[in-house]
C-alpha cells in the first residue's frame, strides 16, 4: 500500500484535485477555490484514467471528481484510488441528483456527493470533510 496525502497541517492551504471531462465544467470548478488562500489546486484530469495517474502524482487532499466519464468511471477511479490511498477525501460530482449514483459512490469510499449545479457549496463541504476553517481572501475580489 502507498502512503497517503500527509497529514493536514493548520496553516497548510487544502490540496484539491479536479477532475471532470466537461473542460468548462473544470473552468467552473476551479474559478470556485480562487478566492480561497487556504485552498489550492494541484491538478485537472478529464476521465478517470488520469485521475488515478494525478492521485498518486501530485497528493491531494481532496479530490472533487465527475461520476460519468470517458475510459474510467469516477466511480471506479474512486475505488481504486480509495484502496492505496485510503486518507484522501473524494467528492463526486454528477448533473443527476440520483440515489443510485450517490449510493455507488458512497459505497467505493467517497467522502460525500454534490450535485453539479450546487458546486458553489464545495468550499463549504470541503471545510466540514476535513475539519479546516475556510475563509475567502477578500482581497482577491478587487483584483479581477
Amino acid at each position: 500500500m502507498l502512503d497517503a496525502p500527509e497529514i493536514l497541517r493548520v496553516n497548510e492551504p487544502v490540496r484539491i484535485l479536479v477532475v471532470d471531462d466537461f473542460a468548462p465544467f473544470r473552468e467552473t470548478l476551479c474559478s470556485v477555490f480562487l478566492p480561497y488562500k487556504s485552498m489550492v489546486i494541484v491538478g485537472e484530469a478529464t476521465d478517470g484514467e488520469a485521475a488515478i495517474e494525478l492521485a498518486f502524482r501530485c497528493a491531494p487532499h481532496v479530490i472533487v471528481m465527475d461520476v460519468k466519464m470517458p475510459r474510467i468511471s469516477g466511480v471506479e477511479a474512486t475505488r481504486r484510488i480509495k484502496r492505496f490511498l485510503p486518507g484522501v477525501h473524494i467528492i463526486g460530482v454528477s448533473t443527476q441528483d440520483d440515489t443510485f449514483i450517490k449510493e455507488s459512490m458512497k459505497a467505493v469510499g467517497s467522502s460525500h456527493f454534490v450535485t453539479k449545479d450546487c458546486a458553489h457549496t464545495l468550499p463549504q463541504v470541503i471545510a466540514t470533510i476535513t475539519g479546516r476553517h475556510i475563509t475567502k481572501d477578500y482581497s482577491f475580489e478587487g483584483t479581477a
